[in-house]
């Protein structure tokens, strides 16, 4: 077995924190207040702002009638080994298709969906003329 001695030395340089400011170029280290970060605490507290929508039924907007389900619970789920092909089983209505047309707006509903599943939490879903799912909200 060879062994062998490390005869580099080690760095030179040293912390941007420790240089003085005409060592390091001009520009010290950035530095942080307690106040600042307890500013910064309280302003990313903040909860979310909008509530559900509340008006429940069919509403018309240019030809294409909505529905709205509000604080309904989805008690099962379904799909297949199908391209974008899920639905979501709503206690009082019935299946429903959740919207397909796109990869990441499927994935998104579907997540929702099975999120409001698992933790038996109300939601509100909107549903167009296709009978399809479009959005969810869940809180």
């Amino acid at each position: 077995m060879t062994t062998t001695t490390n005869t580099h030395a080690g760095p030179t340089l040293t912390p941007p924190g420790e240089l003085s400011t005409s060592e390091a170029g001009g520009l010290a280290a950035p530095t942080i207040t307690d106040e600042q970060i307890a500013a910064l605490k309280v302003e990313s507290a903040a909860g979310p702002t909008l509530t559900p929508p509340s008006a429940a039924g069919a509403q018309t907007g240019e030809g294409v009638t909505v529905s709205w389900h509000t604080n309904v619970q989805i008690d099962a789920l379904w799909s297949i080994d199908q391209t974008r092909n899920a639905f979501v089983h709503i206690v009082g209505v019935g299946w429903k298709k959740i919207f397909n047309g796109r990869d990441g707006s499927f994935q998104a509903l579907v997540t929702l969906a099975s999120q409001a599943r698992q933790t038996n939490r109300p939601a509100s879903l909107r549903e167009e003329a296709d009978g399809m799912i479009y959005e969810i909200y869940l809180w």
